[in-house]
């Protein structure tokens, strides 16, 4: 599951996809979101609707009844099926589905090289409840990925209906990961995650997982170009109750691509557009047939992903002066929703051996609690008056919350939770100052470090 998040910016490398230009032409605007929603997508599959290049079809109604759709193009004998956010709070691969049907209306050249031998089948956004509600699960609460085989969800069964209609030799399910896993055990981020699934305990290998294989060996040369260093495999323990190893046990060559965090990336538009990218050359593979030329050491030696190797933010050898004791320490703040205020101080120890999405060295700077400041009237916050407040030392406000007039883009703190006093503690929120040796002081608000001299944020919310 992919919880939204929030990764911090780093420099992204000028040379990121300069051998793949031409992606950039096909992405359809205004989904660069941490959240899509069906109302996102509905304009875009209005505009499918009328082109006569597909053939569109409500398949079925989500529990709140939403529909589902299903988009085809091609008439060829080999059926390839897509299907996209299962969780509803994993949208990457959704806007990756129409720059795919953006690049398919545009490059002609293209669909005729595969049109007459693919019959290509997207159902993207199956969960859009979830998708309204930003959540993993359907609105019945329950994991539709766990329901492949009592399939009492209505987006289970709707999926199911499909593979049992269409009969795919392959399929894609694509899926979202969390941003604190690294590909293998390194300092890089897991940006695109694959696996060809198992259909049984033993992890046996028929044809059809073989040829998933062969294919995501294929899909590590787009990784390769792309993103070097940032893909990783990911978990093959059975799961009988999950869509992908079912249909993998129903003799579909099943291939999981799972989209995760790349630095200084806001909302995984880089795993995006590898999965266009992979989803294009899958295509190409499969017409050509050059995956059947390699065999499965491609797909062994991809590195496992290696969970809660990440953190959002380290500040190291910070000092707290809690009366007589004095220590260095160093703290990972876990990001969430900037809205839910929620942001947290997750460890507090000897942190140096994970990476950080953000590190500050708090080598000569010291620990400060915050004030508060209750509302009792209404309260116009401009930057310059926040900043102000901020230099006092008022890192939070109390009180009624509509009397406080936002107008600022830096992170503000209302009626927090527990908060940090005489020194940090697990589970506080991240609401707290750094004072250097100098005199100049850092505020942390909501994991947001904000330097109070120049008023710049020194790292950002991302997802």
């Amino acid at each position: 599951m992919k919880a939204l998040i929030f990764a911090l910016s780093l420099i992204m490398p000028t040379s990121l996809f300069a051998q793949t230009p031409a992606l950039d032409d096909y992405q359809v605007k205004n989904l660069d979101k941490a959240q899509i929603r069906q109302s996102d997508i509905l304009p875009y599959l209005e505009q499918v609707k009328q082109d006569p290049l597909f053939s569109t079809t409500e398949i079925g109604r989500s529990y709140e009844n939403r529909p589902v759709y299903r988009i085809q193009v091609g008439q060829g004998p080999l059926k390839v099926m897509m299907w996209s956010q299962m969780h509803g709070d994993e949208s990457t691969a959704t806007p990756a589905l129409f720059d795919l049907i953006e690049r398919i209306r545009r490059d002609e050249d293209w669909r005729e090289s595969w049109q007459d031998e693919i019959s290509l089948i997207l159902i993207p956004m199956l969960n859009p409840d979830g998708a309204e509600l930003a959540q993993r699960h359907n609105a019945q609460g329950i994991d539709i990925n766990r329901d492949a085989k009592d399939l009492q969800t209505p987006e289970g069964r709707i999926l199911m209906a499909q593979a049992k209609e269409i009969q795919p030799d392959i399929g894609f399910n694509l899926h979202d990961q969390s941003r604190f896993y690294s590909a293998g055990n390194t300092d890089k981020t897991a940006t695109i995650s694959l696996l060809a699934p198992a259909f049984d305990e033993a992890k046996s290998i028929s044809d059809q997982r073989k040829r998933a294989m062969q294919l995501i060996g294929i899909l590590k040369q787009v990784g390769d170009e792309m993103i070097p260093g940032h893909l990783g495999r990911y978990d093959d323990t059975y799961a009988e109750r999950a869509f992908g190893d079912t249909l993998a046990g129903m003799g579909i060559s099943t291939i999981l691509i799972e989209s995760g965090a790349y630095p200084g990336d806001i909302n995984r538009q880089v795993a995006r557009k590898v999965n266009l990218a992979m989803l294009g050359r899958a295509i190409d593979s499969l017409v050509t047939k050059s995956y059947q030329k390699l065999d499965l050491a491609p797909y062994q030696s991809i590195p496992m992903n290696e969970r809660n190797a990440f953190r959002d933010v380290v500040i190291s050898d910070l000092r707290v002066v809690d009366k007589e004791h004095r220590y260095l320490v160093d703290l990972a703040l876990d990001l969430d929703l900037p809205e839910a205020q929620q942001v947290q101080i997750d460890e507090i120890g000897d942190l140096s051996p994970f990476p950080a999405f953000f590190r500050f060295d708090a080598g000569q700077w010291q620990f400060q609690p915050a004030k508060g400041m209750k509302l009792e009237g209404p309260l116009p916050l401009t930057r310059d008056k926040y900043l102000e407040l901020l230099g006092k030392g008022v890192g939070y406000f109390e009180g009624d919350e509509t009397l406080l007039e936002l107008k600022t883009d830096l992170p503000v703190a209302v009626n927090p939770g527990k908060l940090p006093t005489l020194r940090p503690l697990r589970n506080q929120q991240a609401v707290f100052f750094l004072k250097h040796e100098d005199g100049r002081r850092i505020a942390v608000i909501q994991g947001i470090l904000v330097d109070l001299t120049s008023g710049k944020r020194l790292n950002q919310y991302s997802t």
